[in-house]
């Protein structure tokens, strides 16, 4: 009997392990091409929805309309930024305009506050997959398990000589370098207020054109970047961005269900177009305004969880940093400290993009994102690149990211029941 109880927890292990194997392989292989808004996205959360069914748990879809592709929107709100630096010297109310309607635009959707140039693109159905484990009664805590089920488009911006470089440590006084859309969009306010100086003295401005071409530069790149992803046009595997979240979440039903507290919910949710910019964590954190309490809820993402060395995300927000809970950061302190093999387990501030969890911390949701990270380049191995396959991913990392959040999970209920 003995002996039995010292194997058991090893045959589990490697049974899970076999299971989130074989979960990734199949839906790489059924649903190649997870484009935002595809068919295969949507594929991808049906087979979702058999494995929720397999543990009793009834899953449900919410649509919502989005764009297919951040890339393209990028390319749109730089483009139109640097259109302005062009015409500004002959036509600077032209510019001004269009300095202000990218900076602007951009900043408004990057906080979530609204879209605005993005509505020139077509926006296409998607849909969150939903499953939840109940409360007995009004829960005093809900816990929120976010993963994506659509993959990134790939291109030189991914290549992972410039994620190093902007990933990197930046010189004193330069970090701003590495927050690249941060720095594109606040310089098109800095390049309407030269707008503006043009208009008011006309030719005594000239002066001011190397200051503006220095300005214009990170919005330029910006553009050229992210146009050349768009003329690429080519989804990556998403092997380890994001079905090792997706498969992680059956690993978290199986292990919290039977620990969880009556008043306690578990809320799992494979979103759509994450990879668009957040559209489906976005949709739902509109959706759940005023229907779930803030101050009873909190957002777990799991995003990326092998490749890498595990952090937990700091800091997200493209162009206005928002820092997670203080709290929340101590929890996650004291999981790291709780085991010798979670040392490696820190803060991680995001330079450029976010996670899930990011859309619903813009509208006032505290929650914290969980992703691995290779410390030499900045980033996951393979991120965003063809080579993101199941064939390539660290399988004992990824077994070792979902203890850690088992883990964090139940202190967030001990923290917050307390």
């Amino acid at each position: 009997m003995e002996a039995a109880a010292k194997t058991r927890p090893q045959r589990r292990i490697r049974a899970e392990r076999q299971y989130v194997q074989e979960l990734i392989e199949r839906i790489v292989d059924t649903c190649p091409v997870r484009r935002p808004t595809s068919d295969d996205e949507h594929r991808a959360q049906l087979l979702m929805k058999e494995e929720f069914a397999k543990l009793g748990l009834t899953a449900h879809e919410e649509a919502f309309w989005f764009n297919d592709n951040l890339y393209a929107n990028l390319a749109l709100h730089f483009g139109l930024g640097t259109l302005g630096s062009i015409v500004s010297g002959v036509a600077p109310l032209a510019g001004l305009a269009l300095h202000l309607t990218a900076g602007s635009s951009y900043l408004a959707e990057s906080t979530r506050r609204g879209y605005f140039l993005r509505r020139l693109l077509p926006f296409k159905a998607s849909q969150n997959l939903v499953a939840t484990i109940p409360a007995k009664g009004e829960p005093d805590l809900r816990l929120v398990f976010l993963a994506h089920a659509d993959a990134a488009f790939t291109g030189l911006l991914f290549n992972p000589k410039v994620v190093k470089n902007f990933s990197g440590e930046a010189p004193p006084g330069l970090g701003f370098i590495k927050r690249g859309l941060a720095l594109a969009t606040r310089t098109q306010f800095a390049l309407a207020g030269i707008d503006l100086i043009r208009c008011a003295i006309g030719p005594l401005a000239l002066p001011l054109r190397p200051l503006e071409f220095l300005l214009t530069l990170p919005g330029f790149l910006a553009f050229v970047m992210n146009l050349e992803m768009v003329l690429r046009n080519e989804i990556v595997p998403g092997a380890n961005d994001d079905l090792s979240g997706v498969a992680s979440l059956p690993i978290m039903i199986q292990r919290l269900a039977p620990r969880k507290p009556d008043n306690v919910e578990l809320v799992f949710v494979v979103t759509g177009c994450e990879e668009a910019s957040l559209g489906g964590a976005d949709a739902l954190a509109r959706a759940r305004e005023g229907v779930w309490d803030k101050s009873k809820t909190v957002i777990l993402g799991m995003d990326g969880l092998t490749n890498g060395e595990l952090r937990y995300l700091a800091g997200e927000g493209e162009v206005i940093r928002t820092p997670m809970p203080h709290w929340l950061r101590g929890v996650c302190e004291e999981v790291t400290a709780s085991e010798p093999r979670f040392a490696e387990v820190t803060g991680f501030d995001v330079p450029v993009g976010g996670s899930d969890v990011s859309a619903f911390m813009a509208h006032g949701w505290e929650g914290v994102c969980l992703a691995a990270i290779d410390p030499v380049i900045g980033s996951p191995l393979h991120y965003h690149q063809r080579t993101d396959t199941p064939a390539n991913l660290d399988y004992e990392k990824l077994m070792f990211s979902i203890d850690y959040a088992e883990k964090l999970a139940l202190a967030v209920m001990e923290y917050k029941l307390a």
